[in-house]
């Protein structure tokens, strides 16, 4: 079997003895325990799942030469993305080695470049890509770093995240709460209220996923008129592309002032990096808001979130964008030798 391009790594590759032994649990499981239920089974997509799935979901839609988390060493492929650390460290390891030609890190290994043990400075990191153009401003003070750093977002499952035909939408408008104390959020709501909107609350948080399920966030957005989004920072937003995938537009609060990320604070650069005219609005003080909201929903014919989705950010629009970087990258790095 040739070579592969390209392998995903997000849970190390393990060594012999790991697997016979793993091998050999799953076999004698039965006999020595016969009846009892199943172990509970590993993610189908470890580390970030929404990134993820989406990479891997879209590299196998566009054809792409690649291999997703590879049982032995020899069935790695000359260039690795590896957004995960331990798996980035046992690729790192590899390039050493000379097993790999290329590694390819990010976004979500780490925002600031001594987090996790200053992760993003191994040396061996080829390209770096990050979730928005702003999200490079935390590598400024870091040439070596910047310099590798390319912007892809990932995509979304645009077939699970479709609105169901022939649902008429409520007068409803999902209030996203990510950032801000409740007061604010109160706020936010009676406003949607004097608009003539119904408040559904979801409470989201920073590095939290598991605030409510992906069915039930669906199932409120299936029967929005507007999405209102309350975050300090985003590198990307992934659920507000959910949310026009759905064909919900958004009005998103972006700040752009202090926010907190890991024990830090920093100024954001974006609430809404891939926002455009086409999937919602920004607003920054309250004041604001009211109007904004009344002169959407007065134009909301004016908006095509879904449309914008299908055409810029599907998994494999998204997973095809990162391969031809990686590609690119590697016939470089190839050529100047």
């Amino acid at each position: 079997m040739p070579r592969p391009f390209l392998t995903v790594l997000t849970s190390p590759i393990p060594g012999t003895a790991r697997r016979l032994y793993q091998g050999a649990r799953r076999a004698v499981r039965p006999l020595v325990r016969p009846g009892a239920p199943p172990p509970p089974q590993p993610s189908k997509y470890p580390g970030h799942y929404a990134l993820v799935r989406s990479v891997v979901e879209g590299l196998n839609e566009i054809g792409a030469d690649f291999t997703f988390n590879p049982r032995r060493a020899s069935e790695v492929g000359r260039a690795v993305y590896a957004p995960e650390n331990a798996s980035l460290r046992q690729a790192a390891e590899l390039k050493r080695r000379g097993r790999i030609e290329y590694l390819v890190a990010g976004p979500v290994n780490a925002l600031y470049p001594d987090e996790s043990d200053g992760v993003l400075r191994t040396p061996e990191i080829d390209r770096l890509i990050v979730a928005s153009e702003w999200v490079k401003t935390f590598y400024r003070d870091e040439p070596a770093l910047l310099a590798k750093a390319r912007a892809c977002p990932c995509g979304v499952d645009a077939r699970f995240w479709s609105p169901t035909p022939g649902r008429e939408r409520a007068r409803a408008a999902v209030v996203y709460w990510k950032s801000g104390d409740e007061a604010f959020c109160e706020r936010v709501e009676q406003i949607v209220r004097s608009a003539g909107l119904e408040p559904q609350r979801v409470r989201s948080g920073h590095g939290e996923h598991e605030h409510f399920t992906q069915a039930a966030f669906r199932d409120l957005l299936d029967r929005a008129s507007f999405g209102i989004f309350l975050s300090a920072f985003e590198t990307q937003g992934i659920a507000l592309a959910e949310a026009w995938s759905m064909d919900v537009p958004t009005l998103a609060w972006d700040p752009r002032a202090e926010a907190r990320w890991a024990g830090r604070t920093f100024i954001a650069g974006s609430s809404a990096p891939y926002l455009t005219a086409a999937t919602g609005r920004v607003w920054r003080s309250l004041d604001e808001l009211e109007p904004l909201l009344r002169a959407a929903l007065a134009d909301r014919a004016a908006f095509r979130p879904r449309q914008w989705i299908l055409d810029n950010m599907t998994d494999a629009i998204c997973a095809a964008a990162l391969y031809a970087i990686i590609r690119e990258g590697a016939d470089e790095m190839r050529k100047s030798r």
